[in-house]
């Protein structure tokens, strides 16, 4: 399971002197961030207004991730700051956080409208009916039609967005109705909050808190929830939370565990396959806080909307489209190619959709409960089966995976120093080979048992962090994610599916060799003790006065 397992290796306290290039680190991260605000300017003003092309305007956002991959990089390999300097870095990122989402607050959504359903939701509540039975366009809803109803989208059916979501709602309208400047700046000041609570994360497992800057900077959750207005951002807060809570141990933390769990729950509702990952034996505080919570929440809704609490979730969910998860990109495929009926395709996906939440759910419900995995690896785990299994995956899903990727990114272990000790095949070697057209009996140079001993061989895998290589995919996915815009599905597919389903098959090939290396090892130091104990032991049964004695 060394896949599965969290990487500790690269959680090294910081020295208690500052490095020579502490100075150079905050230096480049205040340049970066000066080129980062720059480009957030630009969006500022040449943002496309909505069904306008975006092309050009989604090629900028992707040259926008340079300086951001250029600010992780830093922070990743140069030594953590101390003291002082380690304050003020991460001041500057979470202060540099807020002010690129800042700038783009002014801007209207332009690639997605769900925003502006968000403000519509609020409006049919307040006016005492229930988003969840009836679409925006039914004829009761007429008098309620003004730009807000114009802006939207999907209005032929009704929500999909749970009660918790709906409160955030129905705060900001409360705050300045119809307001979308509103919404948004409540959404990015929770986007705020998870970078500070990362940090604290970081910090309590030992790592550097300016980690946080892999999700602080990262130009998809500033653009997805800035502009477009997302309310996934609540989701990631009370997730981060949820976790950052259910590792303390103070009095009634399991009760706000639950309740945290339950907000992210009623806000997307993948957030409740956190119990899994969080629950201990006999956690009857937490359940019971979580259940109640949720049952409370909905019950306002079953009383307006007769017991109709879904909404569209269900046709949602059950869609097949060219954005979905894994599951059922691949069978979909294999319907196309073996030309399957659509319903018996559904079926399948459906059966190993079941298998899938099960054994995953199952064995990281195990790991934890014998404490071999780590909260934060679990929940990267899970949250990577719900999207593998879901219908629909647009880019602002994907950034529910950065917090875990700054918990668990980490060095890959590869040393390309030991290609210099390679000393059994040399060039000098072909110069020498003794190749005669009379026999290939006489190649005395070059033999198989040559490259058996090379110094080249499959134990260099086995230093090979498979963690951190399975992070680092599923970090090219999540910021890959964001040229599913340009709806060029088999290049979408090739790019961004293949090769994190390459990255990921090759972490999980080595991960088991890996294991079985670490077997056959443990076996064959055991079978070596043995033979020592059986050669002392029968030494000493040789000793004259003990056994074998001559007279």
């Amino acid at each position: 399971m060394a896949i599965l397992q969290t990487p500790h290796a690269h959680e090294i306290p910081p020295s208690p002197t500052p490095g020579r290039r502490s100075g150079w680190r905050l230096a480049l991260l205040s340049v970066l961030l000066s080129v980062s605000i720059t480009f957030n300017i630009y969006f500022l003003f040449t943002a496309p207004p909505s069904d306008t092309p975006n092309h050009p305007f989604v090629m900028l956002w992707l040259l926008s991730f340079i300086p951001y991959l250029a600010a992780c990089v830093i922070v990743l390999v140069m030594k953590p700051q101390v003291g002082w300097r380690r304050w003020v870095e991460l001041g500057l990122i979470v202060v540099g956080a807020l002010t690129l989402r800042a700038i783009l607050l002014p801007v209207l959504p332009d690639l997605s409208r769900d925003s502006w359903r968000y403000l519509w939701d609020a409006r049919v509540t307040l006016h005492g009916y229930s988003p969840y039975t009836l679409a925006p366009g039914d004829p009761l809803y007429a008098s309620l039609r003004d730009f807000i109803y114009d802006n939207s989208r999907f209005r032929s059916v009704p929500t999909i967005y749970p009660p918790g979501a709906q409160a955030i709602y129905l705060l900001s309208y409360l705050i300045a109705p119809s307001n979308l400047f509103v919404l948004k700046g409540i959404f990015v000041g929770f986007d705020v909050i998870t970078c500070v609570v990362l940090a604290v994360l970081l910090q309590r497992k030992g790592l550097d808190m300016s980690r946080c800057i892999i999700y602080a900077w990262c130009p998809l959750p500033i653009i997805e929830f800035a502009i477009q207005g997302h309310l996934d951002a609540l989701t990631i807060t009370f997730t981060v939370l949820a976790i950052l809570c259910a590792s303390a141990s103070w009095r009634g933390s399991r009760i706000v565990t639950g309740f945290l769990i339950a907000m992210a729950t009623l806000t997307k509702l993948y957030p409740i396959i956190l119990l899994v990952v969080i629950v201990r034996r006999r956690d009857w505080a937490l359940l019971t806080t979580c259940f109640v919570t949720i049952i409370l929440a909905y019950t306002p809704y079953l009383i307006l909307g007769h017991g109709q609490v879904l909404g569209f979730f269900s046709a949602y969910a059950n869609e097949q489209t060219p954005n979905a998860g894994l599951t059922q990109f691949i069978i979909v495929w294999i319907e196309h190619q073996f030309l399957l009926d659509k319903a018996i395709g559904s079926i399948i996906i459906y059966i190993l959709d079941a298998i899938l939440a099960v054994t995953v759910s199952f064995a990281v419900l195990r790991l934890r409960w014998q404490e071999r995995i780590s909260m934060d690896a679990a929940t990267f785990i899970v949250f990577g089966m719900v999207f593998a299994a879901s219908s629909h995956i647009f880019p602002w899903y994907a950034a529910a995976f950065l917090p875990w990727i700054a918990i668990q990114i980490g060095p890959l272990g590869i040393q390309w120093g030991g290609f210099k000790k390679l000393r059994t095949i040399r060039w000098s070697s072909f110069r020498r080979l003794r190749i005669h057209w009379s026999g290939f009996k006489k190649l005395r140079t070059i033999r198989w048992s040559s490259f058996r001993r090379s110094r080249i061989q499959w134990s260099g895998l086995y230093n090979l962090n498979t963690g951190s290589l399975a992070t680092l995919v599923m970090w090219y996915f999540t910021c890959g994610t964001v040229t599913a815009y340009f709806n060029d599905w088999n290049t979408y597919y090739q790019r961004i599916y293949g090769i994190t389903l390459l990255g990921l098959s090759v972490a999980i090939i080595i991960g088991i060799m890996q294991n079985k290396y670490t077997l056959n090892s443990e076996r064959r130091e055991q079978s070596n003790a043995f033979r020592v104990k059986w050669v002392v032991g029968g030494i000493f049964r040789f000793i004259p006065g003990r056994r074998g004695k001559t007279g």
